[in-house]
């Protein structure tokens, strides 16, 4: 199996699939809001790990400030 990595966007993209689904009854509400959950878990993680790298670069460059 593998490892997909997605983007903020591609998981956008795909909120609004699940979204399309369900409003157009592809699928129950009960599936839209597991699909929702694992995407938004996703979305979380991806902007957490974003603000953990920006503030490495930030701290890097106020050390290299201070030396």
């Amino acid at each position: 199996m593998q490892n997909p990595t997605l983007s903020a966007k591609e998981v956008k993209r795909l909120l609004v699939r699940v979204y399309k689904k369900f409003i157009t009854k592809e699928i129950t509400e009960s599936q839209a809001q597991k699909e929702t959950y694992i995407l938004n878990s996703i979305l979380k993680a991806i902007e957490i790990t974003d603000l953990e790298e920006r503030l490495q670069e930030i701290e890097k460059t106020l050390n290299y400030s201070n030396d």
